[in-house]
């Protein structure tokens, strides 16, 4: 039960797309500070009741290409972590302040691509940079939270919270800033941004074949066709190159500095 419960609660985190006129609350509410130790309790919490990942490779090779993103385009000021949980689901998300998860179902998805899990990640770092959940959220909507999932005898309020964060998502517009950045960030690593081309594609064609891992992830993160068109002229005015998808092509990748770890 208690799982569950969070489980609902931890996409209602992921449900970022908070109308302005129900919450009054428009720009930045939070200090950097705040979005820090935010993120941190939260983290928490999620590690408290999910289970991370136990193969160590996994784990090395997600820290390994956050990282690496990070130490290029990282606000310095938060505190970029980045952990795999232990779930079929098809998902990755970012809280406050720079912690970062991706569920086991992602990477079994994208596989040995490396290209695609560094778009993916960057998409989240955009989100923590951009400092989206602070600019959408009241700061007294996200105390509620923390404090009824910390305080006995709150649980039900918390439960109460998390069913109304489950009717929210990312905006589009923070969709579209957020794949934006990622082809931004991923080319400036050395990583191929058609990357995030492929992940889109291959969310459509399971969306299409009814794979329910990825429902939370269509949930949170608004999905369109215009999302990859998007993404493509921007990958094609950043490297100067056509737009890739699905498979990558041997030898003709647009990045500069390449993709060996």
């Amino acid at each position: 039960m208690e799982r569950n419960r969070l489980r609902k609660w931890l996409l209602g985190l992921m449900l970022l797309g908070v109308v302005f006129t129900l919450t009054g609350c428009r720009g930045v509410t939070w200090s950097k500070k705040e979005e820090v130790r935010i993120g941190q309790q939260v983290a928490a919490e999620v590690e408290r009741v999910y289970k991370l990942d136990p193969d160590p490779r996994v784990q090395e090779r997600v820290q390994l290409i956050g990282q690496r993103i990070v130490a290029l385009v990282g606000d310095k000021d938060f505190k970029f972590s980045f952990k795999v949980l232990e779930s079929k689901e098809v998902n990755a998300f970012a809280l406050p302040g720079g912690p970062i998860y991706v569920f086991r179902g992602l990477i079994d998805l994208v596989g040995d691509d490396d290209d695609m899990l560094a778009c993916v990640l960057a998409h989240e770092i955009a989100h923590v940079n951009r400092r989206h959940a602070n600019k959408q959220y009241t700061q007294g909507l996200w105390r509620g939270i923390l404090i009824n999932l910390t305080t006995q005898g709150k649980v039900r309020n918390a439960a109460e919270i998390a069913d109304a964060l489950m009717q929210l998502r990312y905006s589009r517009q923070h969709e579209y800033e957020a794949d934006r950045l990622a082809v931004e960030y991923a080319y400036k690593a050395g990583y191929d941004p058609n990357g995030l081309i492929r992940f889109l594609e291959i969310l459509k064609r399971e969306e299409k074949v009814g794979n329910r891992w990825i429902e939370t992830n269509l949930r949170t993160h608004p999905f369109s066709d215009r999302r990859i068109e998007e993404a493509r002229k921007h990958i094609e005015r950043i490297t100067g190159q056509p737009a890739q998808g699905s498979t990558p092509t041997q030898g003709s990748a647009p990045t500069h500095g390449g993709t060996q770890q």
